[in-house]
């Protein structure tokens, strides 16, 4: 993998292809840089709408989280590797640059033959985005346990289920659009798991959780005898948003919430239960 970096920008109006620069993603063999300016999203906010706002902010804190996600949802590196490696692989520039949301955008990834360290990255943001920016400290996220628990999970369900999988509307009719899942299996009704990190933004948790109940209500409408799981931990009470998310999810009578350290059960369930991969 080389290096390479794509400017994060904010469209004021996409009509006009106006646009702000504002973030920087840096990507090397060994590690992701993400930063974005507060100071100069304060002023360039200015000209989106209360609700644009809020949602450009909700995205860019929620973007390191949606890069080290998405690029083992894609994909993009095979289980093993998302555990090892620590960066960002260019295809999945090029995916988060054709598929922005016209209010936050990536753009096409550009390489450069630079050993990028803390101090580079701090350069290349003053020169590219906004040059009175003043760090504190740069995150370099890293691969959390939670990606380490759901590679493992994926890998130990294989046998029974498809892993890492998009159900479509050609397989679930009446499915508008396709739903990502952990796990998706039929024993002649269908046995899904999506495991959700119940700590990410309450933005991103909240949209995963509309996603995975919209595909098992439409399961159940196939055969009423489908089964979801959904594998997590409840977040800390102090974090009232996600803390109700948890709540709905546990009190949902069409969702089996089981914790992660009991996820040896939903295993012994579908083995039980003659779960098989679809396809």
């Amino acid at each position: 993998m080389k290096t390479y970096y794509s400017i994060v920008s904010i469209a004021t109006n996409p009509k006009l292809n106006e646009k702000f620069n504002i973030g920087l993603l840096c990507v090397t063999p060994e590690n992701t840089f993400f930063h974005f300016s507060e100071v100069k999203f304060a002023i360039v906010s200015k000209l989106l709408s209360p609700n644009g706002r809020a949602l450009a902010l909700s995205a860019l804190k929620g973007m390191d989280e949606q890069i080290n996600e998405s690029a083992s949802a894609l994909g993009i590196f095979p289980n093993e590797q998302v555990e090892t490696l620590n960066a960002v692989a260019e295809p999945y520039i090029g995916y988060l640059h054709r598929y922005n949301n016209n209010l936050v955008q990536f753009s096409s990834a550009v390489n450069i033959d630079l050993a990028i360290d803390h101090s580079v990255f701090k350069t290349l943001f003053k020169k590219y985005i906004f040059s009175e920016e003043v760090f504190d400290v740069i995150i370099k996220p890293k691969t959390r346990s939670f990606m380490k628990f759901r590679n493992q999970f994926r890998k130990d369900a294989s046998q029974y289920a498809n892993t890492n999988y998009d159900v479509t509307g050609d397989m679930i009719h009446g499915l508008i659009a396709p739903v990502n899942v952990d796990v998706f299996g039929k024993n002649g009704a269908f046995v899904s798991g999506q495991i959700l990190d119940f700590s990410k933004s309450a933005a991103n948790l909240q949209n995963e959780i509309i996603a995975y109940s919209y595909l098992t209500e439409h399961t159940l409408k196939i055969d009423k005898n489908s089964k979801s799981f959904v594998v997590g931990n409840e977040p800390s009470k102090s974090d009232k948003e996600n803390h109700e998310l948890w709540k709905k999810v546990m009190e949902a009578v069409f969702l089996e919430f089981v914790p992660t350290d009991e996820s040896d059960k939903i295993l012994s369930y579908m083995k039980e239960n003659g779960v098989a991969p679809v396809e």
